[in-house]
């Protein structure tokens, strides 16, 4: 039951609701600990990987959010969230091809995925030149990627 509100929904939805809940309130170990409640309830379904990953990401333990994206991938590859959400942890890894193919990949499966300001503010504020979309990170990136392939 979602507070105050009498509609009836499944602990499953509702341990995601109360992760979503906690990471839009600066809540990010509440959010895990929602997140890891849906994911023993259902770990068939995608929401509750994608929601751990994306807190994951949010708390910087990138590496450790791969394997959720990957899982979310595997339950449904068609999800453009999880392979921007993924080339954001492969960005701030520095396996900028990596990033650059999930990037297109999420590009491809939704082109109006870039349309998002106030997630996409959040995401990159920590790197420069990044705040402007994901087509324009991506080409930052791909500029990494040809700097360091010059210098070998």
């Amino acid at each position: 039951m979602v507070a105050g509100c009498g509609l009836g929904v499944s602990d499953y939805k509702d341990a995601v609701l109360d992760g979503l809940s906690s990471l839009n309130l600066n809540k990010p170990e509440e959010a895990l600990e929602s997140f890891n409640r849906a994911i023993s309830i259902d770990p068939t379904h995608p929401d509750g990987y994608l929601g751990r990953a994306n807190t994951l990401n949010t708390l910087g333990r990138y590496q450790e959010s791969l394997k959720d994206y990957d899982r979310v991938i595997e339950i449904d590859p068609t999800l453009a969230n999880a392979y921007v959400n993924r080339a954001i942890a492969y960005s701030h890894l520095k396996e900028y091809e990596k990033a650059i193919a999930d990037y297109e990949k999420g590009l491809e499966l939704d082109p109006e995925i870039d349309d998002s300001p106030g997630f996409l503010e959040r995401i990159f504020s920590n790197t420069p030149n990044t705040d402007k979309g994901i087509r324009k990170h991506l080409e930052f990136l791909k500029q990494q990627v040809q700097e360091t392939e010059r210098k070998s």
